[in-house]
Parts: structure tokens; sequence; C-alpha cells
């Protein structure tokens, strides 16, 4: 059994109890700088906090002998708490990053017993766990503030831009522990960036439509994205444009979904899936016995083979899609093989590679955060990498924000 199960079924200790209702009742009356300070003191100092009992609390705390695996949940939790409490005020939300980076700042007094020594060791142990990792993601996804030049230094790492991508938040800036409050609060950070981008997207949209040969444009209203302007208007060609000259990709996913529900077997599905995907891919992909559309075809062809006889069927298909995004993308944060993506990228592109995969996701809405975890996954496998080394991953994140903004947008 994990430690994230341990702690799960270990019932909360009293001192754990009054700390958490301590550290929410400060959230809620102190103002931010002076909880802030309060904070320091009493998980980094460990002296002197003017809550004598409080600070007894903790001290059991780090001296119970589940502290060694619990005590990253702890301090994870009383992060949160003041996160939620100033996610809704946007002049305590500023205040946010400061907090979470207590932890990286050297404690400026001297320890007053073995336990605090002992505390002070638990805490820089934290800023080593996925949970701190976790906590730093949100940091800077609440200070980027959508400043699109801030981070483009090309040799910062990947993480540093993670708020540019709201559909990984839930995947990059939560943890197994992560509690139903800390998981609303991103879900609001997600929502409130995502519909930052789309403002920022279709006003750009409308400005080249109507200013498309001026010089200027391109000063006049910022491209909000990575990619360069050529780039972008391919993009939106591809993913909101007529396609094949009459229809956009939201006719076409219609289209395969009208007709495959007369489709009398699960091998005739696949065949027909097939042949709605392949257009993107034809005449781009070297000729052998490699070809990729190959490949894709005895993944399609292979995927739940003893029911081909079957009638298609609601869960048959979301399988499929989801099992296809799989070999499409990345199968697993365990197994983050991605040479399929990799491949595609170098051969169609980013865009089309995207498009490819909102094929699939048009026909099948559950697939949607199937593909987010599995953009996430990738994120993660190369988020300590400098930008300059995964421009392919970043162009296919870019390409993804915008083929979800102009197709899933509330607006779209």
């Amino acid at each position: 059994m994990d430690s994230w199960s341990n702690y799960l079924e270990r019932p909360e200790t009293p001192a754990e109890s009054r700390l958490f209702a301590h550290l929410q009742r400060q959230a809620k009356e102190a103002h931010p700088t002076e909880a802030i300070a309060l904070f320091r003191q009493l998980f980094m100092d460990g002296n002197h906090y003017p809550v004598a009992s409080i600070l007894s609390d903790l001290d059991f705390i780090v001296d119970a002998g589940f502290a060694q695996s619990d005590y990253k949940y702890i301090l994870n939790r009383s992060c949160y708490i003041f996160i939620n409490a100033w996610w809704s005020f946007p002049n305590h939300r500023i205040f946010i990053p400061e907090l979470i980076r207590v932890f990286e700042e050297p404690a400026t007094s001297p320890f007053r017993s073995r336990m605090v020594m002992r505390q002070r060791a638990l805490a820089q142990e934290f800023t080593q766990t996925q949970q701190y990792y976790a906590l730093q993601r949100t940091a800077m996804a609440i200070e980027a503030e959508w400043d699109y030049t801030r981070y483009s230094e090309s040799e910062k790492p990947l993480e540093t831009i993670v708020s540019r991508y709201p559909y990984i938040y839930e995947y990059n800036l939560l943890t197994r522990d992560s509690n139903l409050d800390q998981r609303h609060t991103v879900q609001a950070v997600r929502k409130e960036a995502q519909r930052k981008f789309d403002v920022s997207l279709a006003r750009y949209e409308a400005f080249r439509a109507t200013h498309q040969s001026a010089p200027e444009s391109e000063k006049a209203q910022k491209n909000p994205t990575l990619l360069r302007s050529e780039q972008l208007d391919f993009a939106m060609q591809q993913f909101k444009g007529k396609v094949d000259g009459s229809n956009t990709q939201r006719d076409l996913a219609q289209h395969f979904l009208t007709y495959s529900q007369w489709t009398r077997s699960y091998r005739d599905y696949k065949r027909d899936l097939y042949d709605y995907l392949v257009p993107v891919l034809q005449g781009r992909f070297s000729q052998g016995k490699h070809h990729f559309n190959q490949r894709l075809a005895d993944h399609l062809q292979k995927t739940l083979s003893q029911h081909d006889s079957q009638s298609p069927n609601p869960a048959l298909t979301e399988y499929t899609c989801k099992r296809l995004l799989n070999f499409l993308v990345v199968e697993s944060a365990q197994r983050p093989d991605h040479a399929n993506f990799f491949d595609l990228l170098g051969n169609i592109g980013s865009t089309l590679t995207i498009s490819l995969l909102l094929k699939i996701v048009l026909l099948c809405g559950s697939a949607k955060p199937w593909l987010e975890k599995r953009l996430a996954i990738l994120f993660n496998h190369y988020a300590d990498r400098p930008k300059r080394d995964v421009i392919w991953l970043v162009e296919a994140l870019e390409n993804t924000n915008i083929a979800l903004s102009v197709n899933f947008s509330c607006s779209s």
C-alpha cells in the first residue's frame, strides 16, 4: 500500500484538525501579507509563533510516526487552505505564488529544538515532492496572467509556460491527495485562463479578417499564441474552416456519426473510421513496409477483434477512440513511448497532427479529457527540458489550444 493510501485511511489526529481549523481562520480573517508571515513563522522558522498551542500541535505532528510519509500531504493541504480562500478575490490571488515559495526560502532564525530541526528537514523534503511541483505550476499559472512575452527566452524550461495550456491544468496542477476544494480551485483557474485565451483568439481572428494584408496588423492585435502568424492562420483554417471545400471538421464528424448509425458490424465500423481519418495522412508519408497508414490500419484491425461481428455500440466506440489516442500520442505515464506522435509531427506537421486528433474527439466527447491527459503526460515528461529542445511539443500544444478553443469553447 502506498503512502497516499495510508494517509487516506489513517484517521485525522486532533492536532491536525486543530491546525487546519486555525489555518482556515487565518485565511479568512488575516490580510495575505500577515497570513504569509505567520505561515512562514509556523512552518519554516518554528520559533515564537503567537499561538503556542498550534506550535505544540505541529510539534506533535512532526514527531509522529506518520510524519515521514504524510507530512507532504499535510503541507499541501495547508497551502490549499489559503489558495482556496484567496482565489475568489483577485486582490488576494496575487499573493498565492508568494505563499507557495515560502518553502524555497531559508529559515532566518536558529532552531529552538530537535523538533524544529526535524520540521525544517521535512519542509525541505517537501520541495522535492510531486505535491510541491504541482503547487509550483499553480503559482506559474496564476502569476503569468497571460503575459505572452514573459517566457520568450528559449532556455527556460517547458514547465514555465504551463499557464498557456488550460487543458492540462488538472493533470499538472493536482496530485492524488488533492481534495474536492483544491480541484474546484484549479478548475476555476482553468476556466478563467481558457476564457481569456478564447477572447484573445477571437479578437485576433476578427482583426486578421479585416487587416490581413496590413504589415502593422500583428502589432495592433497581438497574436495570442507562440506560433507565427502564418502558422496560426493555417491552424484556424484546419480547425474551423472548410477543409474539403464544403465541410468543416465538425461537419465531417457529424456526417460520420450519422452514417455509422447504419453500420452493421464493429469490423465495418473500424474500416469506416480508418477511411474517415486517413485523408489527413494521404501522400505525406514515405512508402514502405513501415508506412504509417498501414500501422494505423493494423492497429484498428486488432482493436477488440473478438467483437468484430457485433454491432457497434457506445462502449465499443469510446474504447476504440481512447485506444486510438494512446496509439497516436502516448500510452501512459508508466509507458511514455510516443514514437508514433513524433513520427506524425515529423511527417505531416503539428497542425495536421492535431487535426487528426481533433477528428477523433469530435466523434467521441468522452475522448477529449483522454486526449488532454495524453498531452499532459508528454508535458510532464519534458517539463524540465529547455523550450528550444522541445519546439515540436510546444507547437503541438499551441495547436491543441486553438483546436479546442474554436471547437469546444462556450462561444463556438
